[in-house]
């Protein structure tokens, strides 16, 4: 005879365990703290600095503007001193140059206010067309010139006296006279007074040569003409005076210097161009090396998950 005992089991909530094993799940919720008003800033001027040394951009904009900026940026002194050294001296060679060139210039335009005159170059047009009998209109000019004579204290006064009109038309059929023949017209009109080709042609071509004051001494006024005194012989018996020549070698020491002042001035445009893209390019690979190095050090990590 078996005596059943009824047996009561209560079952183990998983809640009551502690060791661990079975755990509810939980999730963590970390709220953002908002930032007061006066602590938010879009970038300050100190990230704005350090722009050049972590973009290449910057870097590029910064060596641009100030050659070195962006070499110094990022601790590149050498490089850095190169570009800045050479920005300063080529701007202050450049400046020197073009200052000296601009007083040269100044002093070569008073010489030719002394020395040249629309007077004298008119009265040799009026004598050389009639030695050699020429059709071209001479008595025009002619008529502008009774009395006048050159003003060798300031000939730019002498522009008053002859119309350059009529200068130019008497100029445009007047052919060069040789000892055997009779060549083309001649080759330039005298440009206007104060013309930059004015005072470069009056010191550059025979033509013009009439116009100084030794020429006009020695032959336009010479009391005892000759024929030949009007012809171009260009065999050096009939080359210009000292004061051609003179107006001729200041004319290319302000020019000489003008050409090396722009030459600088290239000099420094390249070298803008040259620390720039240093810079962007110094930047950039430093990037690299640092995420190479950072790819090196990483540890490798095996992970498995359990589904369930």
């Amino acid at each position: 005879m078996f005596l059943m005992i009824p047996t009561t089991v209560k079952a183990q909530q998983t809640a009551n365990f502690t060791n661990g094993i079975f755990k509810e799940p939980t999730t963590e919720i970390k709220a953002e703290k908002e930032l007061p008003l006066s602590e938010r800033s879009f970038v300050s001027s100190n990230s704005l600095l350090d722009l050049p040394k972590t973009n290449p951009g910057a870097a590029f904009l910064a060596s641009a503007i100030i050659p070195g900026a962006g070499q110094a940026a990022n601790k590149k002194w050498v490089r850095a001193g190169v570009y800045f050294t050479v920005e300063v001296v080529g701007l202050i060679y450049h400046l020197n140059r073009n200052a000296r060139a601009r007083d040269q210039e100044r002093a070569y335009e008073q010489f030719t206010h002394q020395n040249w005159s629309v007077v004298a170059y008119a009265e040799w047009l009026v004598n050389y067309s009639q030695i050699h009998g020429l059709d071209n209109n001479w008595q025009s000019l002619e008529a502008q010139l009774p009395g006048n004579t050159p003003n060798w204290s300031d000939t730019r006064e002498d522009w008053d006296q002859v119309p350059l009109n009529v200068l130019h038309n008497v100029e445009a059929s007047t052919p060069f006279i040789f000892k055997d023949r009779v060549g083309s017209n001649f080759s330039h009109l005298l440009p206007a007074y104060g013309s930059q080709q004015y005072y470069e042609l009056i010191s550059k071509y025979y033509q013009f040569q009439p116009g100084w004051r030794d020429w006009y001494d020695q032959v336009t006024t010479s009391p005892t003409q000759t024929v030949d005194m009007y012809r171009y012989f260009w065999n050096g018996t009939d080359e210009p005076f000292s004061l051609f020549y003179e107006g001729r070698d200041r004319a290319a020491e302000f020019n000489e210097n003008y050409r090396v002042a722009g030459n600088i001035l290239k000099l420094i445009v390249v070298n803008h161009v040259v620390s720039a893209f240093d810079a962007f390019f110094t930047v950039q690979l430093t990037n690299s090396r640092i995420e190479t190095n950072t790819n090196l050090l990483r540890l490798e990590q095996f992970s498995v998950t359990w589904h369930f």
